[in-house]
This record gives C-alpha cells, sequence and structure tokens, in this order.
C-alpha cells in the first residue's frame, strides 16, 4: 500500500512538472503595440515544428523541461507584406506570460552603401569565415580567369584570344559583375564593368553579406540574379551591414538585426547565381537549377538532396554558430560548412563511375564503355559552358595501338588549335561531355563556337550526362595483323575546368585556385589474351605488373572485373 502512494505521488509529480512546463504570451509590433499573427515561436535551438501566432498574436509553447530558456519570436520575411520584423526574444521559466515585442525593419534602403568584407564577420563567425576565405566564392570579383576573359588582364597570358572589352560596344557591361561582385553591382543593376569596380565590399566577391542580405529569390530563375530573380535590402540604418536574412528562425542577438528567409534552405536560393539565360537571346548560361529539377534528388523523400545538402554539408556534431564565448548550442545540420565545396578529385570521382568491356567478335576488337552520373544532383559536367569531360579509349597490342574501324572520338574541344601535345585528344576514341554555345561575337559578323554564354545565341551540342543516367558508347578495333599477344583496353575520363584550346592560349596552367585545369577522374583498364577473357589489371607498379605476369603465366583467366586500385592523386 505505501508502495502503492508512492508511485502515485511521483506520477502527479510528473504529470504537474509537465503541466507547468509551458509558457504563454503574445507577439506585438514594438512601434504601436499591435498584435502580430503567423509569427514563429520557438524554444531557442529545438527543432521541432515551431508554435505560430493567432490572430491575436497569442501563442502556447511547451518548454523542454523545468528551468530557464530562451524563447523567440519571428515573422517570415515576405517583401509583399507591408511590414516585416526582425527576430525577437526573451527569457522564459516555465508557466511565465510573455510579451515578445518585434522590431520592424525599415522599409527604405542605404543607397550609395559601403557594405562590410569577409573579415569583419570573422570576430562572431571565425569558422565561417575561415571556410569562406578558402572558397571560390571568396575570389570571385577577382578571379583571373574571368578576368582574363573579360578585360584581358588577370594573368600575364590573359591579352592572348578572347577578351571582351576588347570585341563589344564600350558601354556594354557583359553583366559579369552582377554575380562575381554583387554587393557593387546591386547598387547599379547590370551597369558594372567588372574590372573597374573599387567597393572594398564588391571586391570581396561573393562574401559573407553578398548572400546574408539577400532577402528574398522569386521564381524568375531564368534571370541574372538582381536583374530579376533575387531581392537585395541594404535597411537605411547607421549600421546597415547588421541586418541579414538566413535560414533560422531563432536567430537573436543584441548586435545582429536577423531576420527570418526559409527559401535560404531551398536549392532555388543557389539558383539566382547559378542559373540564367542570356538576357537578349535567351541562350542559356548555366542551368544548374533546372538539372536538380529534373533529377532524382529533388523528389520527396530519403533520396532528397538540396543542393545546400552537398555543397553546404552539416557538421559532425553540435555547437555553437558564433565564434563569441556562451553561445547556443545548436544541432549539427543546423552547422552548415561554408566552404561551398566543388569539383575536387574526391567528390568527382563519387560522383561518376566508368565500367569498361571488351570481347573478340569476329576477328575484331569490341569495346563498351559506360559514363555513369550516380552521384550529381545536375549534369556531369555543369556550370559555366568552358566546363568539359572527356572519355579517351586506347587500345593497344603489343604496345602499338590498333586502329579505330567504327565508334566515336573524342570532339575539337579535346584538342589546342594545331596542337599536338600529349593533352590534346581530340580524334582519338573516345566521347566529349559539354554543351558547346554558339553565337556571333557582340552580335555581328559571323556565328562562332564555343562562344560564352555572354554572345552565345543557342546551343551547338549538349552531351553532358543527366543526374541518374548513363552514357554508354561502342567501339570496334582492328586486329588485321595481330596473330597472338595480349591486348590492352583502357579507359580515361578526364574533366577539363577549361576548353583545352582557351588554356592553351590563355597560358593557363592551372586554375585560380590553384588547382589542376585537368582532373583524372577515373582510369580503367583491361587486358584481353588473344582466344581468352578480358582481364583487369592489377596496377600499374612495377611489383603489381611483375605479379600480374606471372599469374597470367600460371593462372586461368578470371572473369571478375574490378576498378583499378591505384591511388589517385588528391589535388587539393
Amino acid at each position: 500500500m505505501r508502495l502503492a502512494s508512492l508511485s502515485t505521488f511521483l506520477l502527479l509529480t510528473l504529470l504537474s512538472a509537465s503541466a507547468n512546463a509551458v509558457v504563454t504570451g503574445t507577439v506585438i509590433d514594438v512601434v504601436d503595440g499591435s498584435p502580430i499573427q503567423d509569427a514563429r515561436v520557438r524554444v531557442q535551438t529545438t527543432t521541432t515544428p515551431p508554435a505560430v501566432t493567432d490572430a491575436a498574436g497569442a501563442f502556447s509553447i511547451e518548454l523542454p523541461g523545468a528551468g530557464s530558456f530562451v524563447v523567440t519570436a519571428v515573422l517570415p520575411y515576405d517583401s509583399a507584406q507591408p511590414l516585416n520584423f526582425i527576430t525577437g526574444s526573451t527569457s522564459v521559466s516555465d508557466g511565465d506570460n510573455v510579451v515578445i515585442a518585434l522590431d520592424r525593419l525599415p522599409i527604405a534602403d542605404q543607397n550609395p552603401y559601403d557594405p562590410s568584407i569577409g573579415i569583419d564577420c570573422a570576430t562572431c563567425h571565425f569558422d565561417q569565415f575561415s571556410a569562406w576565405q578558402e572558397s571560390r566564392h571568396a575570389g570571385a570579383a577577382l578571379n583571373p580567369w574571368v578576368l582574363d576573359l573579360y578585360s584581358g588582364d588577370g594573368t600575364p597570358g590573359g591579352g592572348n584570344g578572347y577578351v571582351f572589352r576588347d570585341t563589344h560596344d564600350p558601354d556594354d557591361t557583359g553583366l559579369c559583375a552582377v554575380c562575381h561582385t554583387p554587393l557593387a553591382d546591386a547598387q547599379n543593376p547590370g551597369g558594372e564593368f567588372l574590372d573597374e569596380v573599387t567597393l572594398a565590399g564588391g571586391l570581396d566577391g561573393v562574401n559573407c553579406l553578398a548572400c546574408h542580405q539577400m532577402a528574398e529569390v522569386n521564381d524568375n530563375t531564368d534571370a541574372l540574379h538582381h536583374l530579376g530573380n533575387t531581392l537585395y535590402r541594404f535597411p537605411e540604418d547607421s549600421s546597415t551591414s547588421l541586418w541579414v536574412w538566413g535560414s533560422l528562425d531563432d536567430v537573436s542577438f543584441g548586435v545582429m538585426r536577423s531576420s527570418y528567409q526559409p527559401g535560404f534552405s531551398d536549392s532555388k536560393f543557389c539558383a539566382s547565381c547559378h542559373q540564367y539565360n542570356n538576357p537578349d537571346t535567351g541562350a542559356p548560361g548555366q542551368t544548374t537549377y533546372d538539372e536538380w529539377l529534373a533529377s532524382p534528388f529533388s523528389l520527396p523523400g530519403d533520396g532528397f538532396r538540396s543542393c545546400q545538402d552537398c555543397h553546404m554539408p552539416a557538421a559532425a556534431e553540435p555547437g555553437p554558430i558564433s565564434s563569441l564565448g556562451g553561445q547556443p548550442i545548436r544541432p549539427a545540420e543546423q552547422r552548415r560548412s561554408h566552404a561551398f565545396i566543388g569539383s575536387t578529385p574526391v567528390t568527382l570521382d563519387w560522383a561518376v563511375d566508368v565500367e569498361l568491356d571488351a570481347a573478340l567478335v569476329d576477328g575484331e576488337l569490341a569495346v563498351q564503355a559506360r559514363v555513369a552520373n550516380v552521384g550529381a544532383g545536375h549534369a556531369f559536367p555543369t556550370g559555366v559552358s568552358i566546363r568539359n569531360a572527356l572519355l579517351v579509349i586506347e587500345a593497344r597490342a603489343g604496345g602499338t595501338p590498333l586502329p579505330l574501324l567504327d565508334g566515336p572520338t573524342v570532339p575539337f574541344y579535346g584538342s589546342a588549335s594545331g596542337g599536338s601535345a600529349p593533352e590534346d585528344l581530340a580524334g582519338l576514341p573516345g566521347r566529349g561531355y559539354a554543351r558547346v554555345l554558339e553565337g556571333r561575337i557582340n552580335g555581328t559578323g559571323p556565328t562562332r563556337f564555343p562562344v560564352l554564354f555572354i554572345d552565345a545565341e543557342t546551343i551547338q551540342s549538349d552531351t553532358r550526362i543527366a543526374a541518374g543516367q548513363t552514357d554508354v558508347s561502342d567501339y570496334r578495333f582492328d586486329l588485321a595483323g595481330v596473330l597472338a599477344g595480349e591486348i590492352e583496353v583502357e579507359a580515361r575520363l578526364l574533366y577539363r575546368r577549361a576548353w583545352r584550346d582557351l588554356a592553351v592560349t590563355k597560358n593557363w596552367t592551372e586554375t585560380p585556385s590553384g588547382d589542376p585545369v585537368e582532373v583524372e577522374v577515373e582510369r580503367q583498364l583491361l587486358s584481353l589474351a588473344l582466344g581468352g577473357p578480358a582481364l583487369p589489371i592489377p596496377a600499374l607498379s612495377a611489383w603489381g605488373m611483375l605479379l600480374f605476369a606471372a599469374l597470367m603465366f600460371i593462372a586461368a583467366a578470371t572473369a571478375n572485373r574490378r576498378r583499378d586500385p591505384r591511388p589517385r592523386e588528391n589535388h587539393r
């Protein structure tokens, strides 16, 4: 009986604690005290759905337990609303009834505006700044390759070949500054010449505020950034750089003026710079967002992946998002990388798979190669049109190349004009993967290809591999005169960050970030003995080749294929 009474007492105590762990309150406009409907209210750093205020601005929210907590409130930003507000907060304890007053965003914007540069944000967000500083976003405004193409002065060889400003009307900006130095161009939309930008925040490239003062991205994704797709806000205030937007609805810090924009978690947010058409001709510049929409990654379910999921992956463990002491500990999924990971040897290897088969058929060597886009949520390759990839197939007997009887060959962009270096691969058996644009330079003269998007009028060809798709190519090689011995078949998949001819003309030997212009994504090797099945070559080291030769001499052929296990150089 005594035990039953104790159990009843404990149960009632727990129920009482649970009932008391509730906070009620009202969210109001700090200016006139009017209630704010549809504000999101939550206990800071929690991930459960928030409470939402009713027409009277009222809410009720359960606390995680006993003690003191921070409760935040915010109305999602919407440019169509007559008023918008920054996040507000208050400390609460069990059973409190509170009022959370939200400050208004200024309606007017500051122009001219001298925005902060990235290092100004490092005091509070050092980890994010450090990651961004090494990213390609950080160098966007002063990217030597872009300047070579635009004004010819990014590298010593930049004046060679095509230079936009030398071939276009003097008042034509080319629109490069729209995405490469947005904080400058947004104050003079489409009117900034990239090589004449002097604003410090503009020369900082795509820095912290270049994203976090994007208040909204609309559905007009084919428009070029703030020329129809993105709304920048620079609220009129003595500290305009402190007014920011982001993906979290509970950021409340005395210094920052934080607004909640759920679009920051949407792939469409990235479309503002990574999806656009030539505004005059409609020819595509980048279509990465449309490619994602058409991919399996955009479908709801376990396989869903947004742009941010891959290129801004979550942290490995919980922690703060500010480097200042005493900041709230957030779940790992709220702490995102700001390195903006792109195409590296590691990510390329993960995204694309190559398979190779070979057989003797009617006195000829038949080869099939399959290149599958298994891991990218967009086409391979994607982005600006100068990026391309090559599949090179080589068949040798006794070290001598076998003549190709039938099958595709590497297209023109595999070689520099008149080139005969080992890297000049046009005409060899293989495939090319690229979108080639064609048009007239400055809208006059003969039609040429390839051209940049600003001169493009249409697509000359598009052989890129869509997400989840496989490119299959077949080849036949002549075995005339080959009576016996071993035949080797090799497939190499190469990713090139620029057309071969462009790189040679501009004397580009490495990318602006110090990476190689060409990356070997994968290599497959097969050995075929006349009269026997194809065998994988296990390694190219001296000991590996010796072992393989011994095995070929003493063992029966194996039909099991496997990828060449040689370690790839990691060009980081």
